[in-house]
């Protein structure tokens, strides 16, 4: 059996036994791909995974180092080795641990680029900038990533029956399928309010679906759409700085608890697996704070 059918049976595995999510399983494959084109320029093809050796995987790892890549690139594609072949082990493909020898390259936690609250606003309002029904969409649908943290799969992916306007809740279905219901601001609400009842039914035409975001073609929103709609907003509200949809879910964490909320709480909010990934977000939150000390204490020197 050649090396991309086992690598399809292991990403078969991740959707079916573990319930991980498409965007998860598309990383692996597309980690898992190029190591395999790797064994295949450099194996026999009468070899199999029983050929692979420890040095094998280590030499892999110092070649994407070479080839430039960054160290947190280089730490996601050896996860993924380490993943398959401790997959392949438990099924007796390969005999030996082939990443006793395999380190991850280390990997400094970089606080994520945030936006000011004026800053998201700005962005809202130049959604009145398009025409509509496209300006009530984007404007709901920027408002409900902030207001709930959303990932933009967790946002595209909402349908009708998610969404309680009424008590102000959204239900999320996140990574490995994790359900989560997050509170909705007032205006994300009104934003919704308006979208369903006067847009979306233009942008749906003849079609059924029950996704709460459509492309004008009545289907639902893609992410690609999504991130080229948050970079065309960004530049129409002069933010300088390059932003993604998740620079709003970063936003809403460090905002969050710059606003005294629980980091546990947060966790929840976001659906972090691990309150360590919260925790990236704890030195943005002090360095707001420290600079808002310090803007404090300069207006107070300059009143004296």
């Amino acid at each position: 059996m050649d090396w991309q059918s086992i690598i399809q049976q292991f990403l078969i595995y991740l959707q079916k036994e573990k319930n991980s999510s498409a965007n998860t399983v598309m990383a692996y494959r597309n980690d898992l791909q190029q190591f395999a084109e790797h064994l295949s320029r450099n194996f026999p093809v009468s070899a199999g995974w029983s050929d692979v050796q420890p040095d094998t995987i280590s030499h892999y790892a110092e070649m994407l180092a070479e080839r430039g890549y960054t160290s947190s690139t280089v730490a996601r594609k050896v996860a993924a080795m380490k993943t398959l072949l401790n997959w392949l082990r438990q099924r007796g493909l390969v005999r030996e641990d082939l990443t006793v020898r395999l380190k991850s390259p280390r990997v400094e936690k970089r606080t994520p680029h945030i936006l000011e609250e004026q800053e998201i606003a700005r962005l809202f309002a130049v959604t009145d900038q398009v025409s509509y029904p496209r300006s009530l969409r984007d404007r709901a649908l920027l408002e409900v990533i902030y207001a709930t943290g959303m990932r933009v799969t967790e946002a595209i992916g909402l349908r009708l029956g998610d969404i309680d306007l009424v008590a102000a809740t959204a239900a999320a279905e996140g990574r490995g399928m994790r359900q989560r219901t997050v509170p909705l601001t007032p205006s994300a609400v009104q934003a919704l309010h308006t979208w369903i009842e006067n847009g979306r039914n233009d942008m749906l035409g003849t079609l059924q679906t029950d996704y709460v975001f459509l492309n004008p073609l009545g289907t639902r929103l893609t992410r690609q759409a999504v991130w080229q709609l948050t970079r065309q907003y960004a530049r129409l509200a002069r933010i300088t700085t390059e932003i993604t949809p998740h620079t709003l879910r970063h936003s809403r964490a460090v905002h969050m608890l710059r606003s005294g909320m629980d980091i546990r709480r947060v966790q929840e909010w976001l659906g972090h697996a691990n309150l360590a990934t919260t925790q990236i977000y704890q030195p943005a939150r002090a360095g707001m704070r420290a600079g808002m000390q310090a803007g404090m204490q300069a207006g107070m020197q300059a009143g004296k």
